[in-house]
């Protein structure tokens, strides 16, 4: 049996804290944001505070992951105990006349997105899995390179073989080259 000595707290790492936080504090605000829907704003505030309160309380916990989960999921429903969901009412009508931003320009973009594709599909599939890497996923010419098992020399060739050949092809349907510049819409200032 070991007796604790009171008066001595633990010797706490500064290091070992911030690689908690760095590591935890994403997840922690887009838990309270995402999962509770509260402000990005509160949420930092809720995440200092589960911080705090791990501090205080380190040398109890044995699972860190899940207290911290824990410790969100209740400062984010105490959150909202004291500030209540209420709030202004919205009657349907008008929420539906209400344009969503994020949503704004998809009537632009559906018909080039469907040219896009349509122009991906009538690709060879080497062609297709090139372009898809690149722009879709991002790759870098020397990820494509090494996915390809070629050098990143040809690589760069390939992804310029593929754009001349989804061209080509986009052309032959009797579309205009860049079809987005030449129709820009007019601003509402103008």
């Amino acid at each position: 049996m070991t007796a604790f000595d009171d008066s001595a707290p633990p010797k706490r790492d500064d290091g070992d804290f911030e690689q908690i936080y760095v590591k935890h504090y994403d997840f922690l605000v887009s838990i309270a944001v995402r999962k509770f829907g509260v402000p990005t704003s509160e949420a930092d505030t809720l995440v200092q505070e589960v911080f705090l309160s791990y501090l205080k309380r380190s040398n109890e916990i044995h699972d860190l992951h899940a207290w911290l989960l824990g410790g969100i999921c209740h400062a984010s429903r105490y959150f909202w105990r004291q500030h209540g969901r209420g709030g202004e009412t919205v009657e349907l009508d008008e929420l539906f006349e209400r344009e969503d931003p994020t949503s704004h320009d998809v009537r632009d973009d559906l018909p080039d997105a469907l040219t896009i594709r349509a122009v991906l599909d009538s690709l060879p599939p080497r062609y297709h899995r090139i372009l898809r890497l690149r722009y879709y996923e991002g790759c870098s010419i020397a990820e494509i390179a090494e996915a390809l098992g070629v050098k990143p020399k040809y690589a760069q060739k390939l992804v310029s073989k593929c754009i001349k050949k989804a061209e080509k092809n986009y052309l032959e349907k009797g579309r205009p080259a860049c079809p987005p510049a030449a129709r820009k819409r007019a601003s509402p200032n103008s």
